[in-house]
């Protein structure tokens, strides 16, 4: 009766300590997956917490170590010491080794299954193995899709820049077409005072200096219009707002003046700045405000106007873009940003999907609100750059 106790007692303690055991796996995996979870996909943040997470799941956790290298990163514990007593387990990544994983005693133990580890000690350190593994191809997948997804995005926002100028064409050309009208001019008055034997003429030099302005003025122009259908990678750079939006007003006052439109900028005075692409940027105006415009063609001469509105609230920048014209049909609440949506009858339906994700890779927001009166206004939102920096804290 008594070895019958004995027995019994010895087999609770073993089931007592294979369920601590089964307790430290679980909440070795549970960990894991939480680590995973918060890390934001970045390895140099899941190596490091599960190297100690790994230490404090093995039987004998007070004399436990452990290290981690994988894909040129290396984490150890503190106390982490070259050992005889060591399991280690490859980490394979696309069916490549990447790294491993390791664990040891600092100090001698009873001999079990592997060494002095059991079994499912073996059986842990292989599924962690195998977790970092597929965690890094998925990590890779993501980054693959990520990048093809911005060159895509970088693709169509470049077709919708290039589309727009296309639309503006005989706003370009009235544009360009000023300055070289006006070279011409004076090219010949300059040709009819030589021809009058004027050389000695003070005018002479004055024609030339004009001449010179607005060819420079041509080309200021041109190479305006080539930034703006330009591709190119996207590049941020801390902006002066005010002097961004400045710079497509006269390319789209002479849209507006084309179609008589009144067009007016109402800027803050003294606009903190902000960390944009200026260009994607400059192309969100543009688009609103030649969306504007559109909006106004069939209302009355004296209601087609386009305000184009920026202040600073509460460490965003906030633009509008407002118009009086036909506004938006009822179901444009649920189609209006998607792509390929579109009211005109020669509109690719990509200007203002574009344009929202432009705003949102900017941290901002677009949304849209219908007038009171008529015609409706178009806002959207960037970070200045000192919410930027505070963000990236």
């Amino acid at each position: 009766m008594q070895d019958d106790h004995r027995e019994t007692e010895q087999e609770l303690r073993r089931l007592t300590r294979d369920l601590r055991d089964r307790v430290k796996e679980l909440n070795c995996l549970f960990g894991m997956s939480h680590i995973i979870e918060q890390s934001g996909g970045s390895l140099a943040r899941i190596l490091p917490d599960t190297v100690k997470l790994l230490a404090a799941s093995w039987e004998h956790s007070d004399v436990a170590c452990a290290r981690i290298e994988m894909e040129g990163l290396e984490f150890q514990t503190d106390n982490f010491a070259d050992s005889p007593w060591r399991l280690n387990a490859d980490i394979l990544v696309h069916g490549q080794r990447s790294g491993f994983v390791e664990v040891g005693y600092l100090e001698e133990r009873p001999e079990r299954g592997e060494g002095p580890f059991v079994a499912e000690e073996r059986n842990l350190i292989n599924a962690v193995a195998e977790r970092l593994g597929r965690t890094a191809e998925r990590l890779r997948a993501e980054q693959l899709v990520e990048e093809r997804e911005q060159e895509l995005r970088e693709r169509l926002t470049h077709l919708t820049r290039v589309s727009v100028m296309g639309e503006m064409a005989s706003s370009i050309a009235h544009e360009v077409n000023q300055p070289l009208t006006a070279v011409s001019t004076y090219a010949q008055a300059c040709r009819r005072m030589l021809d009058a034997g004027m050389t000695d003429s003070t005018l002479v030099p004055d024609v030339l200096d004009r001449i010179n302005n607005e060819a420079l003025r041509a080309g200021e122009i041109i190479h305006r219009l080539e930034d703006l259908v330009r591709k190119r990678e996207s590049r941020r750079a801390d902006c002066d707002i005010g002097a961004l939006i400045r710079g497509i007003e006269k390319l789209a006052a002479v849209d507006a003046r084309l179609r008589d439109v009144r067009l007016r900028f109402e800027l803050d005075d003294a606009l903190p700045k902000a960390r944009v692409d200026e260009i994607q940027i400059q192309q969100v105006v543009l688009n609103l405000v030649r969306n504007g415009i559109d909006a106004t063609e069939q209302a009355d001469v004296d209601d087609r106007e386009v305000i184009v509105h920026a202040t600073c609230v509460d460490d965003e920048i906030r633009m509008s873009v407002t118009d009086y014209g036909c506004g938006l049909a009822e179901d444009a609440e649920n189609n209006l940003f998607q792509p390929f949506y579109t009211t005109k009858e020669s509109g690719m339906g990509m200007g203002l999907s574009i344009s929202r994700s432009i705003v949102t890779a900017h941290g901002g927001r677009m949304w849209f609100s219908r007038n009171p009166e008529r015609g409706t206004t178009f806002f959207f939102t960037i970070p200045t750059v000192k919410r930027d920096e505070h963000v990236g804290d």
